[in-house]
C-alpha cells in the first residue's frame, strides 16, 4: 500500500465519524464576512459548483493542488482556488461535475481519481454559490495540462507544510474598493483565502482532530 492510499483510508475513517462543518470552515472567513454576519443561506436561484481536492504523492509527502485563475470582470477573478465549477445539467451529481471542470482545467484522467468523500458545502452569498469540495487521490502525480483560458498557473502545495503553525496569518486587503482584515494560508509567497482557505482549514482540521498529521 502505498503513502497516498494509505493515508486515504484513514483519513476516510476520520470523515465517517463526522465532518466538523460551517462553524470551523468560518474560522478561516475575512473580516467583512464576519463584521457584517453575511454568511447566508442558499435560495432558489443559488448555483451549485463543485471543487476537487486533489491528493496524491510528490517527494515523499502528499500534496494537493491549487490553480490561478485569471483577472477578469468577476468576483473571483484572480484568486487562487481549487480547480473546479459549476454543475451542469448533465453532471449526474456534484462529484462528477468537480472531476468533470478538473478534467478540463488541469488535465487529470478522471478514471485514475479515487474518491474519498465530500466536505461541507460552503454557500458564498457574493456569488451565489454553494461549493460541494470533493477529496479525492491518485496513486502517482498528475501530468498536469492546464487549459490556458481558465488556469494561468497550478501551484502544488505539501498538506505538511499547509498544517505547519504560524501558516495562517492576517493581513489588511482591499475587497470592492474597501479595506478588511483578511485570514489566509501563506503559502511560498502566495495567498490562499476567501472560499479556498475556508474549505481547506476543513480539510487540515480533519485530518489533525484524526492524528493523521504523521501519515502526511
Amino acid at each position: 500500500m502505498g503513502i497516498t492510499e494509505e493515508f486515504a483510508v484513514q483519513l476516510k475513517k476520520e470523515i465517517s465519524k463526522g465532518l466538523p462543518g460551517t462553524e470551523v470552515q468560518w474560522e478561516l472567513s475575512s473580516s467583512i464576512r464576519r463584521l457584517r454576519g453575511i454568511m447566508g443561506t442558499p435560495g432558489d436561484n443559488t448555483i451549485e459548483a463543485g471543487v476537487l481536492i486533489l491528493l496524491y504523492p510528490k517527494n515523499n509527502r502528499i500534496s494537493t493542488v491549487f490553480i490561478q485563475r485569471p483577472d477578469y470582470d468577476g468576483v473571483h477573478g484572480g484568486q487562487i482556488s481549487f480547480p473546479g465549477g459549476k454543475q451542469e445539467i448533465a453532471d449526474r451529481d456534484l462529484i462528477m461535475t468537480a472531476l468533470r471542470e478538473s478534467s478540463e482545467e488541469i488535465g487529470i484522467y478522471t478514471e485514475e481519481v479515487n474518491i474519498i468523500s465530500p466536505l461541507t458545502p460552503l454557500f458564498i452569498p457574493v456569488s451565489n454559490t454553494l461549493v460541494t469540495p470533493v477529496v479525492g487521490w491518485m496513486e502517482r502525480p498528475p501530468d498536469f495540462r492546464l487549459q490556458k483560458e481558465e488556469v494561468v498557473y497550478i501551484i502544488e502545495a505539501d498538506l505538511r507544510t499547509l498544517l505547519e503553525p504560524g501558516i495562517i496569518k492576517t493581513k489588511p486587503q482591499e475587497i470592492r474598493g474597501e479595506m478588511f482584515d483578511i485570514r489566509y494560508f501563506s503559502f511560498e509567497g502566495h495567498t490562499i483565502w476567501g472560499a479556498t482557505a475556508m474549505l481547506l482549514h476543513e480539510l487540515l482540521e480533519i485530518i489533525r482532530r484524526g492524528n493523521l498529521t504523521g501519515l502526511v
